[in-house]
């Protein structure tokens, strides 16, 4: 306790004198002060732990003494020892945060105890101070260092040829998975067909630090219901017929590294329910085992369906899709960021004219405007194919023609599309007016009941 120091400030020579030889005893350095002015300036000059503090004396009140010794060191902890307690005096004491508050006379072992629980609440003040402060100091370093980590990610991602583009949503893109990469968050990308959701999937785990060789693609309508469950999660011989020995399933194969659902929505509901295990707690059992295997795995999904319209009509599962959805990211249609067609083009000029022997190919400025205002419902798909066959023959002629020939069929798949919702909302405007009184609502539609009921189920329209 030597580097406790105590100040007893007394007007009473003789309490002085007890006080300091009985504390020094027991190991504290103590100073005596015989009034408040005198116990100011000793505390200008020295810091004390500890202040025992008479409360009646002649000039300056022990109370005010108090006060200003607070305002020179805030963690002096202070008893007031008084032969004249008082209610008054006691709840000025509470709100100047005095320590404790004892009447005279007490025995000197209470007073001791009293002493030593002030300077070690005042050790631990300190102390819990320096902590946060240097708890702070570190979270501001590390979040430093974090945002440093996510811009050398960020650079990587933009230098990488993978995810061509210039436009605010590229770079938004660009941004979500530097910030996602590195965590073991599940993602869902949504986004048209065409529009690159492989690609940042495949950014994203490239990025990761997983195993660079564990990135394993299921298509999900490409593999038959009957067999999607034994490629997802394996089996083992005899789980059924032609099963003659063990095979791991994908999610077995993608431990360490990153396992991508492309097509999600088209997942059957059967096999939805067994994902949720798998998602969830990352454990599953193979055909034909009761074994519980347990994977390091990082699940990505995407889709191009409306899939938040497939959960509210019963179509997939809320949980599945509630758990897909921690991260979100939305790849938005090459007709949504025509600055990044000329990019685009160029990139897939680069790619396949090395590729196809012809690396001088060049896009005239002409043919380059035209594929800028195509609507490429098709995406960036759809331009590397254009790109891709031009290539071969080097005939701008043939690309212009292409594109104003499938102009005619966009063009009439927007006008269809416009025309489908336009019925839609008829019918179902008419329905709601009738309380689905389908008799009535065909009369009003003037077409007949049978035909009502075709559209209805065509449309999968349900009384909202």
């Amino acid at each position: 306790m030597a580097s406790d120091k105590v100040l007893v400030v007394d007007d009473e020579m003789a309490m002085c004198k007890a006080l300091s030889e009985f504390f020094t005893n027991f190991g504290y350095e103590v100073a005596t002060a015989h009034d408040g002015a005198a116990a100011i300036e000793m505390a200008k000059k020295s810091a004390y732990s500890v202040a025992i503090m008479d409360l009646v004396m002649p000039g300056m009140s022990g109370m005010e003494t108090v006060r200003l010794l607070k305002e020179i060191d805030p963690d002096i902890e202070v008893i007031l020892f008084t032969g004249y307690p008082s209610l008054e005096s006691s709840l000025d004491a509470i709100r100047q945060q005095v320590f404790d508050y004892i009447c005279k006379p007490t025995d000197m072992e209470t007073l001791q105890r009293v002493v030593q629980h002030a300077a070690e609440r005042r050790r631990l003040i300190i102390e819990n101070r320096e902590l946060t402060q240097q708890l702070k100091i570190e979270r501001d370093h590390l979040k430093q260092e974090v945002t440093v980590v996510k811009r050398v990610i960020e650079r990587r991602i933009e230098e990488s040829c993978s995810l061509v583009g210039k436009s605010e949503a590229i770079r938004k893109i660009r941004h979500f998975v530097a910030q996602v990469a590195s965590s073991d968050m599940t993602v869902l990308i949504q986004g048209e067909s065409g529009t690159g959701k492989d690609v940042v999937a495949r950014l994203i785990h490239k990025s990761s630090g997983r195993d660079p060789n564990s990135f394993v693609k299921i298509n999900c309508p490409a593999i038959p219901e009957t067999l999607l469950e034994s490629e997802l999660f394996g089996y083992e011989p005899g789980a059924f017929t032609g099963a003659v020995k063990r095979k791991p399933g994908r999610f077995e194969l993608a431990s360490g590294g990153t396992i991508f659902l492309d097509e999600i929505g088209e997942l059957p509901m059967t096999i939805q329910a067994k994902l949720l295990q798998v998602i969830e707690h990352k454990e599953f059992a193979r055909l034909g085992s009761g074994e519980t295997i347990r994977v390091d795995v990082r699940i990505i999904a995407a889709t191009n369906a409306e899939i938040e319209k497939m959960v509210a009509q019963g179509r997939f599962r809320p949980d599945i899709f509630y758990r897909l959805n921690i991260y979100s990211i939305k790849v938005p249609p090459l007709r949504r960021r025509s600055e990044d067609i000329p990019l685009l083009a160029q990139h897939f000029l680069n790619l396949y004219g090395n590729t196809y022997g012809r690396p001088d190919l060049k896009i005239s400025s002409e043919t380059m405007a035209i594929l800028v205002r195509h609507r490429w419902s098709g995406n960036v798909r759809e331009l590397e194919s254009v790109i891709r066959r031009f290539t071969l023959d080097g005939d701008e002629d043939s690309v212009r023609q292409s594109l104003e020939s499938s102009k005619g069929r966009d063009d009439s798949i927007t006008v269809a599309g416009t025309l489908r919702d336009t019925e839609i909302r008829t019918i179902l405007s008419v329905l709601a007016k009738t309380r689905w009184n389908q008799c009535k609502a065909a009369q009003i539609l003037g077409i007949s009941y049978s035909s009502l009921r075709r559209r209805i189920t065509k449309y999968d329209l349900k009384n909202r």
